[in-house]
């Protein structure tokens, strides 16, 4: 362990690591400090509890995965990319940045039932991310049925996710950007012969 890492950061990594790659939420506090080389008064100064620990690092996952797809809507060349540059900014920050069992927030609203304010509040606004962005960029391509377009690809964004955990992420990560083409290819149509 590299103690000129700020002891925060260090329990940050060492979060991360052991409830979002290796996905084991039940890992004790204990466990974290150690692998952080850290000490109890430090987890607490910086965090208050375990949960303050998981919402930090939720939000520095936000933070990341945020400009990742900031990066691929700005690399995109139309509106159906922008619309579908979710798949190619998951595929980068999987593999270039901070790599996960399958999805940290969904991992999190499924292990703790009832979060505090402060785990809430990151949760909810890694979803609002995701509504409100499918709904922008899917405004260009479906029009009034832009909403419902936004909709499905949400679902078929978390479908993608869900299969991380049955096969190889770059498998389902493939996959579900396919369905999320031939839909978003499809409402294109249907709008194009409305017109």
């Amino acid at each position: 362990m590299n103690t000129r890492t700020p002891v925060r950061e260090r329990l940050l990594d060492a979060a991360d690591s052991l409830l979002f790659i290796e996905g084991a939420f039940a890992t004790p506090v204990d466990t974290i400090l150690k692998r952080a080389g850290a000490s109890p008064p430090s987890l607490y100064a910086h965090f208050g509890n375990k949960e303050g620990l998981i919402a930090a690092a939720l939000r520095r996952r936000l933070n990341i995965w945020t400009q990742v797809w900031d990066d691929a809507i700005a690399a995109a060349a139309d509106d159906e990319e922008r619309l579908l540059a979710l798949w190619p900014a998951l595929a980068t920050y999987q593999a270039e940045r901070l790599p996960e069992r399958w999805c940290a927030f969904s991992g999190t609203s499924a292990a703790i039932v009832n979060p505090g304010p402060d785990l809430r509040a990151v949760l909810e606004e890694e979803t609002a991310l995701l509504r409100d962005r499918l709904l922008a960029y899917s405004e260009p391509v479906a029009g009034a049925a832009a909403a419902h377009l936004a909709s499905a690809l949400m679902t078929i964004y978390a479908g993608t996710l869900a299969l991380m955990l049955r096969e190889p992420y770059e498998d389902a990560l493939e996959e579900g950007r396919r369905a999320a083409e031939m839909l978003v290819r499809s409402y294109r149509v249907a709008r194009e012969r409305a017109v």
